[in-house]
């Protein structure tokens, strides 16, 4: 009769799960894509254009510049969701829901079964489903790789437990699994090996439970911390181009930036107002400010490890916290960002644990106010949810959710550069022209807006100031495709054929697969005799997009008139 009541009960608050999650979601179906990574992993992609098929599953396992990120699963996601849904967003935004869903549902099966609470847990899995801290992994269709690995992570920690009760061959190696899928969904999966100690110490208690030695837990997950090392690897080597060096991002600076974001995303955790989808760096935070977090950050970890004998949650889920976020907390610096909502996304469960159990304990205590503690859960999730739903409306299109980040951040020079494309796209030259100028006001070393503001004076016929940005971008990077692109446009439409042609060549050196670089090549290489290449180019640029016309009547005219070679 237990047995059956326990069944029921996970089952109401399986279903209950998912109600939350549906209700919280339901307005991401009406969003679009976001002109910031979806382009490159989805509509401007030609490799994911092509949908899932052979060539398509090679370049999944083999690419590695596409997002400078190498997570083939990710990218097998997407292509099958190309096949099914084509270019409605509405389809790709199912995909990540569900995604998410599910990984709080194993969460929910983790949780309940290494501790017998299902209240509890089902707590911890709602706080993770509809917290809009989340709101970014699950509403921007680039980070499938969240999603998606966070499935993995979840199904891989629930794997274990059943490892953990009753070890075998099979069973370890079905957590291996999981933790490989992970880790081609998404790099970040490399801290999970050290969750798992973790859960050895709290709520599995193996090494007192079993009798087992922890260089014996250690020694199980050697293959594990192996797999994680390979991952760094590869990881480091994939994303070099995407790290700021030493000299722009000083290591004290990421030091502090560390800190400062530990207890920021502690303060968003708890108070989930201003958030923006790029936070732009600040570097040097007052030495009176850096002091006080050190303090805070100290004394958490101090009072959790002082309470490990009678609350070990509270150790295991602050551990959890600061070691997940390790990978991504700027140490390592990748982009320019100083730090994103979607780190989160796995180190909050940590927290929510925290909470919930240290509520919990509380509210046992005080057994006839029991029903506060329903109360408090209702209204904090009532208040998420409402949250959670207000910020999907932010990612309703790329116009919204970068006017929103202009309202929550200072000096956002992403957000300016963006918002300037987005009016350069609408016709609005002039407000286009005001945003690229002031991101490059704030940020004079931010190549993209010189890039952007030439084309748009280029396209006004004032080719003489484009050509001036254009030259300042390529002084930020010599190999800029986006810049040398342009400015070779800008020199033939001032006749230097012969430095056009330079500039081309040079931007083709870097990437063989623009189809409007390709044609633009073509040209310069036909009005310098150069026939042979000529055709090549615009063979090659009409491969790339059938449909391209212009460069279909580039290729037959050069057919037409070109000479013998020698």
């Amino acid at each position: 009769m237990w047995i059956a009541e326990n069944a029921r009960l996970k089952f109401i608050i399986g279903i209950a799960l998912s109600v939350l999650v549906l209700v919280s979601y339901w307005g991401v179906l009406e969003n679009d894509f976001i002109y910031y990574d979806d382009p490159l992993y989805v509509t401007a992609n030609r490799w994911v254009a092509q949908g899932l098929d052979r060539e398509t599953a090679v370049w999944a396992f083999t690419d590695t510049q596409q997002a400078k990120n190498w997570h083939p699963l990710t990218w097998l996601s997407i292509l099958l969701d190309r096949e099914l849904f084509g270019l409605k967003p509405a389809g790709y935004h199912w995909t990540n829901v569900l995604f998410h869903l599910l990984a709080g549902l194993f969460l929910f099966a983790f949780l309940n079964r290494s501790t017998g609470m299902p209240w509890r847990s089902g707590m911890v899995a709602a706080l993770f489903l509809v917290h809009p801290l989340h709101v970014e992994s699950v509403a921007w269709i680039a980070e499938r790789k969240d999603v998606l690995s966070a499935l993995c992570w979840m199904s891989g920690l629930w794997s274990y437990v059943r490892y953990a009760n009753h070890p075998s061959l099979v069973r370890y190696l079905w957590v291996v699994l999981t933790f490989v899928l992970g880790l081609l969904s998404k790099p970040m999966m490399v801290t999970f090996p050290f969750v798992l100690l973790l859960l050895d110490f709290w709520p599995l208690r193996r090494a007192e439970a079993r009798q087992l030695t922890w260089f014996h837990l250690v020694g199980e997950k050697f293959l594990l911390f192996l797999l994680s090392l390979t991952s760094s690897v590869i990881t480091l080597i994939v994303q070099q181009d995407a790290m700021p060096t030493l000299s722009i991002v000083p290591f004290s600076d990421r030091l502090a930036n560390a800190a400062v974001s530990y207890v920021a995303y502690m303060g968003k955790t708890f108070w989930p107002s201003g958030l923006s989808v790029f936070y732009p760096y600040q570097f040097s935070p007052p030495l009176w400010q850096l002091i006080a977090i050190l303090a805070l950050l100290v004394t958490i970890t101090v009072f959790t490890l002082l309470r490990t004998r009678r609350l070990p949650y509270l150790a295991m889920g602050w551990l959890w916290y600061l070691g997940t976020l390790i990978p991504v907390i700027g140490l390592v610096q990748v982009g320019a960002q100083a730090m994103a909502d979607r780190y989160t996304y796995l180190p909050l469960v940590g927290i929510f644990i925290m909470a919930v159990w240290g509520m919990g304990d509380i509210l046992d205590q005080l057994s006839k106010w029991r029903v506060i503690g329903v109360v408090i859960a209702v209204s904090v999730l009532g208040a998420l949810m409402i949250l959670t739903v207000s910020q999907i409306g932010y990612w309703r299109d790329t116009s919204t959710l970068f006017t929103r980040a202009l309202q929550c951040t200072e000096r956002n020079y992403i957000a300016y550069h963006i918002l300037a494309e987005e009016m350069k796209k609408a016709g609005d030259q002039a407000t286009a022209e005001k945003y690229y100028r002031e991101a490059i006001r704030i940020r004079p070393s931010f190549k993209a807006p010189y890039t952007g503001l030439g084309h748009l004076l280029f396209t006004q016929g004032r080719k003489e100031e484009a050509g001036s940005l254009l030259e300042k971008a390529l002084r930020i990077d010599t190999a800029y495709v986006p810049a040398l692109k342009n400015l070779a446009d800008v020199k033939m439409s001032q006749g230097q054929i012969g430095e056009a042609l330079r500039l081309y060549r040079k931007a083709f050196e870097e990437v063989q697969d623009n189809p409007e670089l390709l044609n633009n090549f073509g040209i310069a290489l036909f009005l310098t005799e150069h026939w042979e290449e000529a055709v090549s180019r615009f063979q090659e640029a009409v491969r790339l997009q059938p449909g391209y016309k212009e460069a279909r009547n580039n290729l037959k005219k050069v057919l037409e008139v070109r000479k013998p070679s020698g």
